[in-house]
């Protein structure tokens, strides 16, 4: 029997599908409950917005060791480890510079409108604006925290995918069909019934998802992560330009994308400009980081870093695929972009991704 339920969580939809056996239904709607439970936690200890959350209070602390929930430091352990194996294209030290571009509230209150950030950057910040997880220590014996002096956190790169992670393992590990669904960024294992995996709708946003499932492309997708990066929805107006939350750290500017017809469909090289980036990896977190590296490095050299890792990895398992290249940390990377001129491109590895590592997936373009 196939049982779902979703709540609204962390502004967006959250939920999971789980299949359960005869006679353990009522086993399976109890490890839904807390599975939802635990995704209000993630919310209330990492939200940005919110003053008292763990997070902020631990932003606050910055140049001092906190001790800090298991939570928040399996997250930002996670976050860490994420801008390491990316050379630094995720960066989770970037609060202060998204903030500054005008994303300082909830992103009901700009979506779509002119806003100036209460904080202004002062000479000197700088320093702090990127880069700051190489000086962030953990002490993962005592459960604590050191932030530089400074640096700030967002951890809302990659919460999402992790969160997804924890859930499958801590609440469904007995479960051989489960799909884990934080807001697009899903964790699957099996599929809605024996030898089938899960059908799910690549949409660039929710508006997409919603406006026309039908006439999205379609994967199914039987093990491992898949994360969907743009900012299709998500953009405000700042001193009259339009501006997202997905920063390069090393330009310190929002990252060059399609968002919709206001907009040129190629860059200044005439090179197609993304619009969304669909990654598959062996974690939903690692989908979500690489899904963030590829609206990083542009079309085409986003399937080029793919393409490239999967040719020189040495085996076809996730612990022997070590090879770093292209700001993927060496995890088995396949990517499905969407571009501005409405075409959809896959890496040349997709489908021998999706045999080898998504539990025997395919992928159907609309």
């Amino acid at each position: 029997m196939l049982i779902e339920r979703y709540e609204r969580i962390m502004a967006t939809q959250v939920g999971a599908h789980v299949v359960a056996e005869p006679g353990a239904e009522g086993a399976a709607s109890d490890a839904l409950a807390a599975c939802l439970a635990w995704f209000r936690e993630v919310d209330v200890r990492l939200s940005r917005f919110n003053a008292q959350s763990e997070l902020s209070r631990l932003n606050a602390a910055a140049g001092s060791w906190q001790t800090v929930s298991a939570l928040l430091f399996g997250a930002l352990a996670q976050g860490v480890r994420a801008a390491e194996d990316s050379g630094g294209l995720f960066d989770p030290t970037l609060l202060t510079l998204i903030e500054s571009l005008g994303y300082d509230r909830d992103f009901s209150a700009i979506q779509h409108r002119e806003t100036q950030p209460a904080r202004t950057l002062w000479v000197g910040d700088g320093d702090i604006l990127a880069g700051g997880w190489r000086a962030i220590e953990l002490d993962a014996g005592n459960r604590r925290v050191r932030l530089p002096f400074g640096a700030r956190l967002d951890l809302g790169g990659i919460a999402k995918g992790w969160a997804a992670d924890v859930a499958l393992e801590r609440f469904f590990h007995p479960a051989q069909h489960a799909l884990i669904n934080v807001g697009g960024d899903m964790r699957a294992r099996g599929g809605p019934e024996d030898g089938v995996a899960w059908p799910i709708g690549l949409g660039a946003s929710e508006e997409a998802r919603d406006a026309d499932p039908a006439a999205l492309p379609v994967v199914t997708l039987g093990a491992g992560g898949l994360a969907v990066s743009g900012a299709r929805d998500r953009w405000w107006y700042r001193d009259g330009r339009r501006s997202h939350h997905l920063i390069n750290p090393l330009t310190r500017q929002p990252a060059h994308l399609w968002i919709d017809e206001q907009d040129s469909p190629t860059s200044a090289d005439q090179a197609p400009l993304i619009m969304a980036a669909a990654a598959f990896a062996p974690t939903a977190a690692q989908a979500e980081v690489a899904a963030k590296v590829a609206i990083m490095q542009g079309y085409p050299q986003a399937l080029r870093s793919v393409e490239s890792a999967w040719a020189h990895a040495d085996v076809d398992d996730v612990t022997g695929y070590d090879t770093a290249i292209g700001g993927y940390g060496g995890w088995p990377v396949a990517l499905a972009l969407t571009l501005g001129t409405g075409e959809i491109i896959c890496s040349a590895n997709l489908d021998d991704y999706l045999a080898t590592f998504g539990g025997g997936g395919k992928i159907w373009l609309s």
